[in-house]
């Protein structure tokens, strides 16, 4: 099978892509000029970018779109069924993207709560004892969105002693087994939001939740919350965060992800006192990057015997049945 890596960023990771698919060609491909490795690819694995019609036209060999990672929003499942093209992505509860995100989200958490900044600032002072923190500890939390990453915040959360309330679009099957002490819809985030101290997003990006979270919501926080977006720039209204964070609509804000990337070096928020951002790196770390790519190499292999690949987002559209 010709594997084509949809990106330069894939460079590094050369050598333990042609062992983890041996066997196979492995073609790494900038987009600026990948015209001639799109033409022969029969797989074509994409991080976050625009996979239309005009692309996959270029690639009359290709039977797998293959996100790297959970997040498949650019990739245009109509056209890719209209082709004959599943598309896949990596399960990220288990593979260590679920479980990395929740790790972002309370590095974030604990940056923000414990003034980790401006400790850095009085230890180089010479003072000890200060600046005073806030305890997780006892503290109630919110999180919007309970998809894989959202349960697994939440599970954590209960580890750290929080009352958890959750809110998504429908309710969970076993609230408690996730840590989740209550349920609120997505149409009334405002009242779950309501007295949380750490309101985390974790909402899959749809042309229902782009933009979901707004000025309504922040105005419903507490002016002591803390506001952390680990699902994706979008979900966020970012003048709305603004005006809440220059307002003191709340206390801060922590993102692992922004509404550009890559980002601009000059972004405002990059300066900004009261936000903490970190580069997407929530998903990014050794577990997972052992956990996708041993499910892509997978469904590389269960392309080349004939079945039907495993997180497949249009299956039942191209209606054929997993072996």
């Amino acid at each position: 099978m010709n594997v084509v890596f949809w990106g330069k960023e894939f460079l590094r990771l050369k050598e333990s892509l042609e062992k983890a698919m041996k066997g196979h060609e492995v073609i790494i491909a900038d987009p600026e000029d990948g015209a001639g490795a799109l033409s022969s690819a029969e797989i074509l694995v994409v991080r976050p970018v625009t996979v239309d019609g005009k692309m996959l036209r270029g690639a009359p060999s290709l039977r797998l779109v293959q996100q790297w990672g959970a997040g498949a929003e650019g990739i245009d499942l109509d056209a890719c069924t209209e082709r004959g093209v599943f598309a896949c992505n990596v399960p990220s509860i288990g593979t260590g993207n679920a479980e990395g995100v929740a790790e972002i989200a309370f590095l974030h958490m604990l940056l923000l709560a414990k003034r980790f900044f401006r400790a850095q600032e009085k230890l180089r002072e010479g003072k000890v004892y200060t600046p005073p923190g806030v305890a997780l500890w006892g503290k109630k939390a919110c999180v919007i969105g309970l998809g894989n990453v959202g349960r697994s915040i939440a599970a954590r959360m209960k580890a750290f002693g929080m009352n958890v309330v959750g809110v998504n679009r429908t309710s969970p099957s076993d609230c408690s087994g996730w840590g989740i002490d209550s349920y609120v819809p997505l149409d009334k985030i405002g009242e779950g939001v309501k007295g949380a101290r750490f309101v985390v997003v974790s909402l899959a990006l749809g042309p229902g939740t782009e933009g979901i979270i707004g000025d309504s919501v922040f105005r419903a926080m507490e002016r002591d919350g803390f506001f952390i977006n680990v699902a994706r720039g979008p979900v966020v209204d970012r003048q709305a965060l603004e005006k809440a964070l220059d307002g003191g609509l709340i206390a801060g804000a922590g993102l692992d992800v922004l509404w550009e990337e890559p980002h601009r070096p000059d972004d405002p928020l990059l300066t900004n006192p009261k936000v903490v951002i970190t580069p997407h790196i929530g998903g990014v770390n050794d577990a997972s990057f052992e956990g996708v790519l041993g499910f892509i190499a997978g469904n590389v292999e269960r392309i080349a015997g004939g079945k039907t690949p495993l997180s497949c987002l249009n299956e039942k559209e191209m209606g054929r049945g997993r072996p």
